[in-house]
């Protein structure tokens, strides 16, 4: 019961940007007591910012749009993606996730020398984008029910899909990575796709840029020693650090 109620809670804050106690009060129809330790309990893992009355989401303003988020760090996220691309190779079967990184990954196998590729993904802006090249690599789409703003595909129907399927490499971006909490995720079903496709892999790669470096969003998705590579724009030595300790390749562009 508990972790449905947290569950709801961030939520509501991701929805609403603010809360307060009595709304959650009403809204869980549980006691102010109890809001007040639940609230405690996000504070202390760094999910929420406590205010008098109320609470918000830590560092994480309500979700942007796919289109939105494509013209923030342009440069950044596509440098990430040049050097993302370098570390694929022909006639491999490659799993995308969604975003803008991701977007910008595909848009950089034109000027790779990539040519022989199966490429699946749960994206409809990431399928748009493979669609979009000069050059021709097989796309599967997964299907499955739409998220508005996001524009991936969640449901059974996509985890059904893809237990049946194995990948070589595993692309996807991510709401927060944090060398001891690991990926995370905003969106739990989103999560929940990514983390079959990791299951289904032989290797994983993260591609973020700097502002989700250290970052803990509200659903995990792995840990970090599941991650083969990370691919980010800047991050401190400290943190570089003790991701190369859990065994995580990590690339500067």
């Amino acid at each position: 019961m508990r972790e449905k109620r947290l569950e709801k809670i961030l939520n509501y804050l991701k929805e609403k940007g603010f809360v307060t106690i009595n709304e959650l009060k009403e809204s869980l129809n549980v006691s102010e007591a109890t809001v007040r330790r639940d609230l405690n309990f996000l504070k202390q893992h760094g999910l929420i910012e406590k205010y008098r009355g109320g609470a918000s989401l830590k560092g994480y303003p309500r979700e942007l749009s796919f289109f939105v988020r494509l013209d923030e760090f342009k440069n950044e996220k596509k440098r990430i993606a040049e050097k993302t691309v370098t570390l694929l190779e022909n006639h491999q079967i490659i799993a995308l996730g969604g975003g803008s990184t991701i977007y910008y990954t595909v848009c950089a196998l034109d000027d790779s020398s990539l040519h022989d590729l199966t490429i699946i993904t749960n994206s409809i802006t990431t399928a748009w984008a493979v669609i979009q090249l000069k050059k021709s690599f097989k796309l599967i789409h997964t299907g499955g029910t739409v998220r508005e703003g996001s524009f991936e595909c969640i449901g059974g129907h996509v985890l059904s899909f893809l237990e049946k399927m194995n990948f070589d490499v595993f692309i996807t971006g991510a709401d927060g990575i944090h060398p001891i909490v690991g990926v995370t995720f905003t969106d739990i079903e989103e999560a929940f796709v990514a983390r079959k496709t990791l299951e289904r892999s032989k290797r994983v790669i993260v591609v973020a840029d700097h502002r989700k470096i250290g970052k803990i969003a509200p659903i995990k998705m792995c840990d970090m020693n599941e991650v083969s590579y990370l691919i980010t724009d800047d991050l401190s030595n400290e943190i570089s650090l003790s991701l190369k300790k859990r065994g995580v390749n990590v690339i500067l562009a």
